[in-house]
């Protein structure tokens, strides 16, 4: 390797409802490198990836772990995952698509825009023995669906952009998503249900606009595009104010107080107070429902700065 690259190890520790991430940092360099992250791997009970430092502020950061990882996988159900063909849309570091084969998925086919999160989730996937039933190829933000058009999958597992985005902002990859972090999800709902398979199942995880009680964006939305099958939405017990959210773009990344202040007063005028984080889960040519609930525990510290550890 001619450059040091500095990276996080992350291994999975804990069992369904009890997941964490155990971390160190390293720095990828000379010839050793690969030597330190099977180290870890070895070590590992479960599975292992390696993602960007939280100070890395690229756009083309690959995510570290954040608490949406184990929410997903406590609510990502075996009898779902077993056997199944799988899409990820957002294949980030691969760690969803890996839990999912590990679980038990035939095979998964990872869509990303993002050429080095590709890298990474490709090695990932590698050193965790489960490369031989990864695909991964070319996501298309303007068309989610189109890599895999006319293919159908038993399970659709997704951790979107969610962020609340100010206009015009340069901003990661991974993340932005217009003033209410809504636009790729609402894209993504809309054309969703062609690619699921007869009992397909749709599984999100996601941040969401809403009231202090409710995502209510989240809940017309997907009244309005999956109106055909059951559909769960599950919320973290710990909403945070849209105001205190987009303020940490003033503090942490140096955007203009009057733009966020226009976001803050468009997001008044449209009744958004609160994000919620959120699970969707909707399942394909089920009887039509939608029931909300929450969580038994709080999955997201917001208390931690966005883009610090």
């Amino acid at each position: 390797m001619s450059e040091a690259v500095d990276v996080q190890i992350y291994s999975l520790q804990g069992e369904r409802n009890n997941y964490s991430f155990t971390e160190q940092s390293a720095t990828l360099a000379g010839t050793d490198w690969l030597e330190k992250i099977l180290a870890v791997k070895r070590a590992a009970t479960a599975l292992s990836v390696i993602t960007d430092p939280f100070d890395y502020q690229g756009i083309d950061q690959v995510i570290p772990m954040q608490p949406e990882q184990y929410f997903m996988m406590d609510y990502l159900l075996p009898t779902d995952v077993q056997g199944a063909n799988v899409l990820e849309v957002g294949l980030g570091s691969g760690v969803l698509s890996i839990y999912a084969l590990q679980q038990g998925a035939a095979k998964v086919t990872g869509l990303e825009i993002n050429p080095k999160a590709k890298v990474y989730a490709g090695f990932n996937a590698l050193i965790n023995g489960v490369s031989d039933r990864l695909a991964i190829r070319d996501g298309d933000v303007n068309s989610i669906f189109s890599p895999v058009q006319g293919e159908k999958f038993d399970l659709i597992i997704s951790n979107p952009p969610f962020e609340p985005t100010p206009p015009g902002m340069d901003y990661y990859l991974n993340s932005a998503a217009g003033i209410y972090g809504f636009t790729f999800l609402e894209k993504m709902l809309a054309s969703v249900v062609p690619q699921l398979s007869d009992s397909g199942v749709l599984q999100i995880v996601t941040m969401a606009p809403g009231n202090l009680e409710r995502p209510e964006m989240l809940i017309k939305t997907a009244r309005e595009y999956l109106p055909q099958g059951a559909t769960e939405i599950i919320c973290d017990l710990a909403p945070i104010t849209y105001d205190a959210f987009v303020d940490r773009f003033v503090g942490i990344f140096g955007q203009d107080k009057s733009l966020i202040e226009t976001m803050k007063t468009q997001a008044a005028t449209d009744g958004v107070t609160h994000l919620h984080m959120c699970i969707l889960r909707y399942r394909h040519n089920a009887p039509s429902s939608l029931s909300i609930s929450s969580t038994p525990k709080i999955y997201e510290p917001w208390e931690t700065p966005l883009g610090i550890k």
